[in-house]
């Protein structure tokens, strides 16, 4: 099932209902994959520096099967990770900051890898996985609030001394800090970007899902996206399901309940794919927003620069240009600044071309299960959006000389 409607913006912030042939066939095209992937439900939508196009499909939930809308929030996981690096930006544009202070310099105790206590661990390191910092699951998986949902009730000051100090809660020396000394080597780290909401807490002295409304979701007008479910005033809200596969004991989909963890600046944001393409043109409009300078061109040139490339050649700050992992994949399609995410019931992709202006995002409430189905999730769905995107672009190219003439 999918929605009957469609919303496209256009710079103007004005809704304009309705499709020309180009996106029919998209619509249909979407429709088809989703049905063929067995997902419950999903949005998606491609973007060019002027323009957003929405797609809604399937439903919200499995057993009351009420289809998703415009305005139906998905939880998008490690896609909220470049919204926290924003963040960082900002305040390193309003000099409150540097990427290259050491984290210590911005927080209310000493962290440092117990194998290199004298070492540094800068914010950069944090913004690329490059901090020696480890998450462990051991830990960390039991902190969801699953089964029973909700928020968790854990704040990041309490969270993260527990879990980075020795005699904390949750230390665990050999599986919480690498081997290697900070800098020196690529590992993904969700408790990084944890500890970079902790920074933005302590800098701005307001809680950290504050100042990313006031700085981030207010100015973009993303007027649909939050990081607490206590803070959403509606229940138009996509619920993650557990898909059945030939591991599981289970044949039909799990709904399951919305839910939360303590270091969640790494992944809670729960928002609409045109939302998450405001926050996309800022990008694509060189930190330009409105005809405002939103973002420095300096601090925007760094977010998408590769930081250590003689030792990790795709990590840009939150961005990666090897998001898929796998070759075959960069035969058919360009490299270009994306991230994934997955947590319990939901599936995320975005990627965008910031020469070409253009950009598309995919959320879903049911992982796709198996080689096939992550193909045409990850590969077919997102490169016929790119080209949707790139075809609007030359569209608008063609209606701006048609109307100097």
């Amino acid at each position: 099932m999918r929605t009957p409607f469609f919303l496209i913006f256009m710079v103007f912030g004005l809704p304009v209902f309705g499709q020309d042939s180009s996106e029919s066939r998209l619509d249909k095209y979407l429709q088809k994959k989703v049905r063929k992937m067995g997902l419950i439900g999903m949005q998606a939508s491609f973007v060019t520096d002027t323009y957003i196009w929405q797609g809604n499909y399937g439903i919200k939930d499995y057993k009351t099967k009420v289809p998703v809308n415009t305005n139906t929030l998905f939880m998008i996981a490690s896609c909220s990770k470049p919204v926290t690096a924003m963040g960082i930006l900002k305040l390193q544009d309003a000099g409150k900051l540097n990427l290259d202070d050491p984290i210590n310099h911005h927080l209310p105790f000493h962290v440092a890898n117990p194998n290199f206590p004298d070492e540094i661990i800068t914010i950069r390191m944090l913004l690329t996985h490059t901090s020696s910092i480890r998450d462990n699951w051991e830990i960390l998986t039991p902190l969801y609030t699953l089964p029973e949902g909700g928020d968790s009730s854990l704040p990041l000051l309490k969270f993260l001394p527990e879990y980075l100090l020795e005699r904390g809660e949750w230390y665990d020396r050999e599986k919480n800090y690498g081997k290697d000394q900070a800098g020196f080597s690529f590992q993904y780290c969700n408790v990084g970007y944890a500890l970079l909401g902790l920074i933005i807490e302590e800098v701005t002295a307001k809680p950290f899902s504050e100042f990313i409304k006031e700085e981030i979701f207010i100015p973009l007008k993303m007027e649909q996206a939050y990081w607490f479910l206590a803070d959403i005033p509606h229940r138009n809200i996509a619920r993650p399901h557990e898909m059945p596969n030939k591991q599981t004991d289970f044949k039909a989909p799990k709904v399951l309940n919305h839910y939360g963890y303590p270091d969640y600046p790494d992944g809670q944001i729960r928002t609409t794919t045109s939302d998450y393409s405001r926050f996309l043109q800022v990008f694509l409009n060189e930190g330009v927003v409105n005809g405002e300078r939103f973002l420095s061109k300096a601090a925007i040139d760094d977010f998408l620069k590769v930081q250590y490339p003689e030792k990790f050649k795709y990590q840009a700050i939150a961005w990666n240009y090897n998001e898929f992992e796998n070759w075959i994949y960069y035969l058919l399609m360009p490299r270009l600044p994306s991230h994934t995410g997955a947590d319990p019931g939901v599936a995320t992709a975005v990627s965008f071309d910031p020469e070409n202006k253009i950009g598309a995002i995919i959320f879903t409430n049911s992982p796709p299960q198996g080689f096939i189905n992550q193909k045409r999730f990850y590969q077919e769905v997102m490169k016929k959006l790119l080209k949707a995107a790139k075809r609007q672009v030359k569209k608008d190219k063609q209606a701006k000389k048609h109307a100097i003439k």
